[in-house]
C-alpha cells in the first residue's frame, strides 16, 4: 500500500488526533515533536504529521517527514500535499519557507532563509543583522542528500538538485542543476513541451 493509500485510509483518526493536539500549548507540542524519535516508524511519521498540522502555517495532506528532522520558524513555513522530508534535514523558515505539491527532500538537506550580512564593520561579522529572503521549491521537485537551498532562491517545477549542491539563485523548471554553487547542467524538457517561468 502506497504511503498516500494508508493516509487517506487513516485521515479520520489523525483529523481527530490533530483537534486533540490544538487543546495544547505550542511550547509543548514543539517539545512533544523532538519526542517523536522515540516512536516507530509509522506512528512516528503519524505523529509528526499531526504536529505539523497544528504548528506550520499551512501543511496539505500526506505529509511524510522521518526522525531528527529540525525546523526553526514553523509559523512562517507552508507545506503542500504529498510531500516527503527525511531523516536529519535541517529547515530555517525565518524569511519563509514555501513548499509546493508533490515534493521530495532527500536526508542531511538544508532549507535556510536568512543570511549574514557584513557591513558594519564596527561590528563582528555574527553580530551584524541577518537578512531574511523567502525559500520556495515550486511542485513536483526532487532534492537529492545532503543539498544546500539558501536564501532567496526558488526551484521551478519538475526540477531535479543534484545531491550536495547548494543553490544559491533560481533554478528554472525542467532542469537539473549540480555543483557548488549549483549551475544547470541539463533540461529534462521533451521538445514542444511549453516552458513554464520559476514564478508560476
Amino acid at each position: 500500500m502506497r504511503g498516500r493509500d494508508r493516509f487517506h485510509k487513516f485521515k479520520t483518526v489523525l483529523d481527530i488526533v490533530i483537534r486533540i493536539l490544538r487543546l495544547f500549548p505550542r511550547p509543548a507540542l514543539k517539545y512533544a515533536w523532538t519526542l517523536t524519535d522515540l516512536l516507530p516508524d509509522t506512528a512516528g511519521v503519524a505523529m509528526r504529521y499531526c504536529l505539523l498540522k497544528c504548528l506550520t502555517l499551512s501543511c496539505g495532506d500526506n505529509v511524510f517527514v522521518g526522525r531528527s528532522v529540525e525546523i526553526k520558524y514553523w509559523e512562517r513555513l507552508r507545506i503542500g500535499s504529498n510531500v516527503s522530508i527525511h531523516k536529519q534535514c535541517y529547515l530555517d523558515a525565518c524569511g519563509e519557507i514555501q513548499i509546493d505539491d508533490e515534493v521530495s527532500i532527500a536526508h542531511q538537506s538544508s532549507l535556510i532563509s536568512f543570511q549574514h550580512s557584513w557591513e558594519d564593520e564596527s561590528l563582528p561579522i555574527r553580530d551584524n543583522p541577518v537578512v531574511c529572503s523567502k525559500i520556495h521549491i515550486h511542485r513536483d521537485v526532487w532534492i537529492g542528500c545532503g543539498c544546500r537551498v539558501l536564501a532567496g532562491a526558488s526551484i521551478g517545477s519538475r526540477s531535479i538538485v543534484a545531491a550536495g549542491a547548494v543553490v544559491t539563485r533560481p533554478v528554472p523548471s525542467m532542469t537539473v542543476a549540480a555543483g557548488v554553487p549549483a549551475k544547470i547542467i541539463k533540461s529534462i524538457r521533451k521538445e514542444g513541451h511549453y516552458e513554464r517561468s520559476v514564478g508560476t
